[in-house]
C-alpha cells in the first residue's frame, strides 16, 4: 500500500505519542514508520475507507505476521533443538503460536490498550487481540526487517513469556490427539465447518462438527475453524476417555 493510505489514520495518533513509546518499551528497538504500527492496532470494525474503494484496517499485516512468526519460531526451535525429529518441533511450534497463546500474550503486553475498534472496548474478543499481535510482528517486518523481529520475538515475547520445558510436557493439540487415535483404532475422521454470523465482535462463528466413522460424535465453536475443531477434538477425547466410544 502507499504511504498516502496511512495519513488517513494520522489522526489516532501522534509520533511519539504513547503508542512510539510502547513499542520502545515492548520490542527494544525504535520505530522507524510508526504508521504502519498505527495501521497494526486498526480492526476492521474501525477500517479507514479509502477514496478507490477499499477498505484499510490490520488484516493484511496479520496474514504477514502471522507467516513471520511462524518463520520465527521455526528457525527458533531448530536451532535450540538440534537432536528432535520434525514431529517434535512441529508439535512445539504449534503450542506457541496457537490462537489462545497468541490471545493471551497479547493481553499480557498490553495490546488490548491500543486496539482501533468502534463500540464498546471493553467487549474486545480474545482472537481479535491475539489478531492485533500477529499484524503487529508483520508491522516490525515490514518497517525493521526479519532479524531484528526475530530478536524481538525471541527475546522480548518467546523468553519472556513461554515456558519451553512445561510445553514440551504438556499436548493441547487435540486434533492431532484425536487423529492418531483413529488412526491407531482403524478408523476414520471428518471435521465439517460451518461459519455463521454471530454477535461477536468477529461478526462470525465456526461450528466444527467431529464425525468418526460418519456418526456425530462432537461438535466446538470458536471464532475461526481451526479453534472450532480443536475444541470439537477436545470434546471427542474426553468422551473416549470415559470409554463411551
Amino acid at each position: 500500500m502507499h504511504v498516502t493510505v496511512y495519513h488517513k489514520i494520522k489522526n489516532c495518533f501522534v509520533k511519539k505519542s504513547p503508542l512510539f513509546f510502547y513499542i520502545q518499551k515492548t520490542t527494544g528497538f525504535t520505530p522507524n514508520n510508526i504508521e504502519i504500527y498505527e495501521l497494526a492496532f486498526v480492526h476492521k470494525s474501525a477500517s479507514v475507507y479509502h477514496g478507490k474503494g477499499f477498505s484499510v484496517n490490520n488484516e493484511r499485516l496479520e496474514f504477514l505476521g502471522d507467516s513471520i512468526l511462524d518463520s520465527i519460531v521455526a528457525d527458533y526451535l531448530f536451532e535450540i533443538y538440534p537432536n528432535e525429529n520434525e514431529g517434535f518441533l512441529t508439535n512445539l511450534r504449534s503450542r506457541i503460536v496457537n490462537r489462545q497463546s497468541l490471545n493471551e500474550l497479547a493481553v499480557k503486553i498490553g495490546i488490548d490498550n491500543y486496539i482501533k475498534a468502534q463500540g464498546d472496548k471493553s467487549g474486545l474478543s480474545p482472537s481479535m487481540m491475539g489478531n492485533a499481535l500477529e499484524a503487529f510482528i508483520g508491522a516490525s517486518f515490514i518497517d525493521k526487517g526479519y532479524k531484528v523481529t526475530k530478536k524481538f520475538v525471541i527475546t522480548k515475547l518467546i523468553t519472556n513469556y513461554t515456558n519451553l520445558k512445561t510445553l514440551c510436557k504438556t499436548d493441547t493439540n487435540y486434533k492431532g490427539q484425536i487423529i492418531d487415535w483413529v488412526q491407531k483404532n482403524k478408523k476414520e475422521i471428518e471435521f465439517i465447518s460451518v461459519e455463521e454470523e454471530a454477535y461477536t465482535k468477529s461478526g462470525k462463528i465456526f461450528i466444527a462438527k467431529l464425525l468418526i466413522n460418519g456418526k456425530e460424535i462432537s461438535s466446538g465453536k470458536a471464532e475461526c475453524k481451526k479453534d472450532a475443531e480443536q475444541h470439537a477434538s477436545e470434546i471427542a477425547l474426553n468422551i473416549i476417555n470415559q470409554k463411551k466410544l
